[in-house]
């Protein structure tokens, strides 16, 4: 028979499972004798009128009376008297077997397939007369339905050989090759197995239905068959099917299924040991059922020796299975091993962690070997990372531009490595791929590296968990520095709010305070020349002095907070130094000696204000140090200018060391300074985007330092003559 041609629109289970009802069945006149003899009302009359309809049916059941041993000595002739003699139970299952195999004969089976339907019929009419024998000494179950129900109980796997026979017998093969049942491959393969199958036969046929669920549930664990209509009918075929198949009289594929033999016999108290005493009576009565029922049945001792060839192939079979499994266990075995080696390093703290530890378990498949990793950048824009481990070392490999899409055969070759086969991919979060991939000197030889799939996914998780914790801190130094910035922000808002406050209210204070300090200042200029050659001179002067004084604090609180204006342009430093020196009061500059570490640079300042700077330090440290030598030192470090200024006095004090930036601060005596020189100098170095500070010299010497820093990225970026305001 033709396989099916199932267009890509139908649904091929139900395509076939249509098909199936069209199958040729037992006669109606069978199933309705089939029911009237189980009618415990029906007479022997209304069966003997019911056989005598089919001349056939009728000659069979009178020619089976006939060649029994009482039928012999009593010469029976007649329907009437062999349905008498027979039984109704015997004549039940004649007149169903004869059918039956009428019906089976109609199916079309491919003989090409490898489908053996007289193993078949044999299988089905050893399994009834098992069940049958069973069944007799068991008050619960019918004998002739015992007998039915292993007649039909692979009708199934009749069906799917008749209706895809290619499918079907290859699958049978397949089964016997993996020492697995064939329904397991026909469910894969097809959807539906032969419980299903002979299920919908069974139906279509019309046959009770405890003799449905024996064809549907066979070897169904007994947690199932116990809810069945006659659930000991059921496990009674089970049984039967068991062992006849344990003695390999079955098609290939049908599988022993003796697993269930037990629970089956505990279950409804059955002796085991006696149904398989049974055993040797059965290919007896299969080789005389056969006869009664005209079949071409085989010598039993034909039967026998088919049955031993069978169970040596099976033998034979299930000897390279083992040897397949042994190997494939072994394989499982060293990768569980792997596995187990692999996780028990578990957790990593940094990515260097994880790619050592992937290497180690990766050089474990192939002795001797080097192992490349190269993992993904977080940016499309970066360079991948890529470590080689060889020899126990750990080389990091730089990335350089030009190298080949296959990067780790490049690292490998320019190491004189040959790779092992092709370099495992691991597909990490966020669709990047991470690379593992093996080498061994050239001409070594070696195997292809191909790692257990549990494994690879044990790498791949390793990769994961550790970019995922450099990415976490990465972020929360991120967060870090940026909740530091926002907290110098707000801080110095706050300042620049407090500061702006105080500039107002000095403002106004100084304006305020200015009129009558100038009419004090002019009028006591007055009295100092009118007083002029008297006893009151003397005091009219220190009035006039103070006054000046006293405008100069003034005007000094309104420069404090007075926003600042820079004009930069490009300056000599070295030619500013020097200015700065020349304007030192009293020609005191003279003692200021200048160092560099060579030829100063040309910087954007703004020459005025940072001369301004200077002049005020130098002349700090020359009162310092009672006019003793000053240091001025400069250098350039990478487009930075530094300049210190050094001094030989006492050094700065603690209390100078923390107020020195301070408004009106002075470690001197009283009235000699009005206190704002360092604090306008942090103003003006500020301004300019550069920063100073304090301290003293650490190496054992006496004197103060005052070093000031310009970076580059503020001093050398303004176009010239660009003017700036600040308020700090």
């Amino acid at each position: 028979m033709d396989e099916p041609s199932i267009s890509d629109d139908t649904d091929p289970i139900a395509d076939l499972l249509g098909r199936l009802d069209a199958l040729p069945s037992p006669t109606a006149l069978a199933m309705r004798l089939m029911h009237v003899l189980d009618d415990d009302q029906s007479t022997a009359r209304e069966i003997i009128d019911l056989i005598a309809t089919d001349p056939a049916l009728s000659a069979r059941v009178v020619g089976l009376c006939a060649r029994s041993e009482r039928g012999r000595s009593l010469g029976v002739t007649s329907l009437d008297r062999a349905v008498v003699l027979l039984g109704f139970d015997a004549v039940k299952t004649a007149a169903f077997s004869v059918r039956f195999f009428q019906a089976v004969n109609e199916i079309e089976t491919s003989k090409s397939s490898g489908f053996d339907l007289s193993l078949f019929w044999r299988h089905s009419l050893a399994v009834a007369v098992l069940s049958e024998k069973i069944a007799s000494d068991r008050p619960g179950v019918s004998e002739s339905s015992a007998f039915i129900g292993g007649l039909v109980h692979d009708i199934g796997h009749l069906a799917l050989h008749s209706l895809v026979p290619k499918i079907f017998g290859s699958a049978c093969e397949i089964a016997d090759m993996r020492t697995q049942t064939v329904d397991v491959i026909v469910q894969n393969n097809l959807g539906i197995d032969g419980r299903t199958a002979g299920r919908r036969v069974a139906r279509q046929w019309g046959l009770p239905e405890e003799l449905i669920d024996v064809v549907w549930l066979l070897d169904q664990p007994m947690s199932v068959i116990g809810g069945c209509v006659q659930p000991e009918l059921v496990a009674i075929v089970s049984l039967a099917d068991a062992i006849v198949a344990g003695d390999h009289l079955c098609i290939k594929g049908h599988g022993t299924r003796a697993s269930a033999l037990r629970d089956i016999c505990n279950t409804f108290d059955l002796d085991l040991n006696r149904i398989l005493d049974m055993r040797a009576d059965v290919l007896v009565e299969v080789e005389r059922k056969a006869e009664e029922l005209g079949l071409d049945s085989a010598p039993t001792t034909e039967l026998l020796l088919e049955s031993i060839a069978r169970a040596n192939r099976s033998v034979g079979r299930f000897a390279r299975a083992y040897r397949d499994r042994l190997v494939e266990s072994r394989a499982s075995e060293s990768s569980l091993d792997s596995l187990r080696r692999f996780l028990n390093r578990l957790p990593c703290e940094s990515v260097e962690d994880a790619v050592q530890l992937i290497s180690d378990s990766a050089r474990d498949h192939i002795p001797n070997s080097s192992a490349c990793v190269i993992l993904p950048p977080d940016d499309a824009s970066e360079d991948p990372r890529i470590w080689l481990f060889e020899g126990g070392s750990v080389n990091k490999i730089t990335f350089e531009a030009g190298m080949p899409a296959d990067v780790a055969r490049d690292v490998l070759s320019r190491n004189r490595l040959e790779r092992c086969g092709h370099p495992i991919r691991l597909s990490l979060r966020g669709e990047r791929i991470a690379i593992v991939a093996l080498g061994v000197e050239v001409g070594t030889l070696s195997s292809d590296f191909n790692p257990d799939s549990a494994l690879k996914s044990a790498w791949k998780a390793a990769i994961d968990h550790v970019l995922m914790r450099e990415h976490a801190e990465y972020i929360s130094e991120k967060l870090a520095h940026s909740n530091r910035v926002l907290v110098d922000h707000r801080e110095t808002l706050s300042k620049a709010r407090a500061a702006s406050a105080v500039a107002a209210i000095a403002a106004g204070a100084a304006h305020e305070i200015n009129t009558p300090l100038a009419l004090i200042a002019g009028r006591s200029h007055l009295l100092s020349k009118w007083l002029a050659n008297t006893e009151f001179s003397g005091a009219a002067s220190e009035i006039e002095d103070a006054s000046m004084r006293a405008t100069e604090i003034i005007d000094a609180l309104s420069e404090s907070v007075r926003p600042i204006e820079i004009m930069v342009r490009p300056t000599s430093i070295g030619r500013l130094l020097a200015d700065a020196c020349n304007d030192v009061s009293d020609h005191r500059g003279e003692r200021v000696s200048i160092r560099s570490n060579g030829p100063l640079p040309t910087a954007l300042v703004d020459p005025d204000h940072l001369r301004c700077v200077l002049v005020e330090i130098i002349e700090n440290g020359l009162r310092a140090s009672n006019d003793g030598p000053i240091v001025l030192e400069a250098e350039s470090i990478e487009g930075d200018l530094h300049l210190v200024i050094r001094d030989h006095g006492s050094g700065f004090t603690e209390k100078a060391m923390h107020n020195a930036f301070e408004p009106f601060f002075s470690d001197q005596p009283a009235g000699r300074r009005r206190g704002l020189g360092l604090s306008m100098a942090r103003r003006l170095i500020e301004a300019h985007g550069g920063s100073i500070s304090l301290s003293n010299h650490s190496s054992g010497k006496s004197g103060a330092r005052v070093s000031i820093h310009l970076p580059e990225a503020v001093v050398s970026n303004p176009a010239a003559g660009k003017t700036f305001i600040t308020t700090s």
